[in-house]
Order: structure tokens, then C-alpha cells, then sequence
């Protein structure tokens, strides 16, 4: 064999040393199973995942002690809507009373919170991997998100408070102020015109109500097929009252000044809605809507709040570095 062929035979052959290498290197990094890299070894993140975890665990009590405020919110959000329904105003509004002093409670405490997640180190971070087990970073995440679901509840609850119990109430008002007039109308028939209009001083009032309420409810929905039955409805009262008044200095004669009265009544009374009852229906339906609302959001965000401090088999981490009571709420 000649020098020339010798050296080509060397060359092929380290060509082919060096290819196996290459491939046998391949094989053991494909063999590898992933549980074996750094960042799902025990022995490297065990002390960054005690240090976090206990961290979490103060996260989770912290947590549980907001779920049963949520919990509590929900109990007077459905006996404010109860109560409302059944025209109880005066234990509604202690039912809100208490939901504003809880939704104040829930803000200040989930801000804490989000400060102790925000705080926990490695989380976020590049090297989280490299200091924290999966399964401690799934964690805090879990609770994160658990967290993330009471951001909404101010809402809810203002929308409970505001628009909803004012539809609500509106409703009421609007039919209180109608039985009101329809009374004094039966007292001035009968020609009891004093006792006519008493009532309808006290129907003046609600339609006082039914405008302060109007306005709260302007934030939320079309108002103006309203501002017409106010203000038809309350020019018929005066023009009821004017007809009434004159025909309580006269004795109930019919005088000049009682025919322009009776004028007057008849053309506000033309200018009336027919019937004002799919009015007040649709105004409770809207507050009632807007109640209901606020009630399912409320529960959801207990339900989720529940998920995230006891989440399910399938969907927590099995013995994980951090598994143990402290998973537990």
C-alpha cells in the first residue's frame, strides 16, 4: 500500500471515530429523562423551595382568611337582593352597610397579599429554574390567580349598590306614588279635597325620591322615558292639587276659577302615560338583573378563590418538594 493510500485510510478512519462519538454524546442527552436537570433536582433547589414555600404557606393562610370575607360579602349581597325583593328597605340597606365595610376589608387585604406574592424571591425571575422546583412555582402561581379574581368584586358590588338598588327601589317608588295619587283622587270624589291633598303631598315626595333615584340610575341605563313619566306625572299632580284646592275655598261649588282648574286637570290628565305599570316592571327587572349579576360574580369568585387554596387531584402538584399540610387550607 502506498503512503498516499495509507494517509487516506487514516484520515477515514478518524472521520468515523469522530461521528460515533458524536452519536454515542447524542444517545446519552436523548437518554437523559428531564427529571435529572438542575432545575427539577432536589438537591439544588431544595433550600430555595423551603425558604419559598414557607413564604406561601403565610400566602395561603392570608388567602383563606380573604376567601371567608368573599364568602361573607356573597351571604349580604343575596340578603340585600332578598330583601329589596321582598320591599324590605330597611334590612336591604343594613345588608349593604355590611358588604361596604367587608368590600373595604377585601381591598386593603387582597393589596397585602398581592405585596407578599409580588415579594417572593425567584418567582418571575430568569433563574427561577434554576432555584425553584416546578411544583413550587406552580404554587404561587395557583395562588396568584386565585388572588386575581377579587380585582372585580369592587366593581360588583358598586354595581349592586348603585344602579341595581336604585332600579330597585325606583320601581317601588314610582308604584307607591301612583297608589298615592289614585287615593286622593277617591278623597276628592267623595269631596274629602283636605284628605286629597295630603295624599297627594306625600305623592310630591315620592316623585322627590323617584328623581334623586333617577339620577343614581343615569349611570347605568336610558333614563330618558322616565324623565317624561316625572315630569307628565308630576305637572298632573299640581294641576290635581290646583283643581282641589279650589274647590275646598268654594265649598265644592263651581265657580270661574274651578272651570279653568277642571280645564287644567283634564289636559295634564291627557298628557298621562295609559299605564305606567310596564314602566315600574321594567325598572325592577333592570335592578334585579343588575342584583342577580353582582350575586353570580360574587360566587364565582368564591368558587375560584376555593380552586385555588384546595385545587384538584388532576390539577395540583404530587409530590412535589413542598407537598404536605401546608398545600391544605
Amino acid at each position: 500500500m502506498s503512503d498516499a493510500a495509507r494517509r487516506v485510510g487514516g484520515a477515514v478512519l478518524w472521520l468515523l471515530v469522530v461521528i460515533a462519538i458524536a452519536l454515542g454524546a447524542a444517545g446519552l442527552v436523548t437518554a437523559t429523562p428531564s427529571a435529572s436537570l438542575p432545575a427539577a433536582r432536589p438537591e439544588l433547589t431544595g433550600k430555595a423551595d423551603a425558604i419559598v414555600g414557607a413564604q406561601l404557606d403565610a400566602v395561603e393562610r392570608d388567602l383563606a382568611v380573604l376567601a371567608i370575607k368573599v364568602d361573607g360579602l356573597g351571604t349580604q349581597a343575596r340578603g340585600a337582593l332578598s330583601a329589596l325583593v321582598g320591599g324590605n328597605a330597611e334590612r336591604a340597606d343594613a345588608a349593604i352597610a355590611s358588604g361596604d365595610a367587608l368590600i373595604a376589608e377585601i381591598g386593603v387585604q387582597a393589596a397585602l397579599i398581592e405585596a407578599g406574592l409580588t415579594a417572593t424571591p425567584f418567582v418571575g425571575t430568569v433563574a427561577a429554574d434554576l432555584h425553584l422546583s416546578p411544583a413550587v412555582q406552580e404554587r404561587h402561581a395557583r395562588l396568584r390567580d386565585g388572588l386575581a379574581v377579587t380585582r372585580g368584586l369592587d366593581a360588583s358590588w358598586a354595581s349592586l349598590t348603585s344602579g341595581a338598588v336604585s332600579a330597585t327601589r325606583l320601581s317601588a317608588s314610582l308604584a307607591e306614588h301612583d297608589r298615592l295619587v289614585g287615593v286622593a283622587a277617591e278623597r276628592g270624589r267623595a269631596a274629602r279635597y283636605k284628605e286629597a291633598l295630603t295624599f297627594l303631598d306625600l305623592a310630591a315626595e315620592e316623585i322627590t325620591t323617584s328623581r334623586t333615584l333617577r339620577t343614581q340610575l343615569a349611570t347605568t341605563v336610558d333614563v330618558s322615558v322616565l324623565d317624561q313619566w316625572l315630569e307628565r306625572n308630576e305637572t298632573y299632580d299640581k294641576a290635581l292639587r290646583g283643581l282641589y284646592v279650589a274647590l275646598d275655598k268654594v265649598g265644592g261649588r263651581v265657580t270661574d276659577k274651578v272651570r279653568k282648574a277642571i280645564v287644567s286637570e283634564k289636559e295634564a290628565r291627557t298628557r298621562l302615560p295609559p299605564d305606567s305599570r310596564a314602566l315600574i316592571v321594567i325598572i325592577a327587572e333592570i335592578g334585579r338583573g343588575g342584583m342577580n349579576g353582582a350575586v353570580i360574580a360574587i360566587e364565582e369568585a368564591k368558587a375560584r378563590l376555593a380552586d385555588a387554596l384546595a385545587p384538584t387531584a388532576s390539577g395540583s402538584p404530587a409530590d412535589g418538594p413542598d407537598a404536605g399540610p401546608s398545600d391544605a387550607p
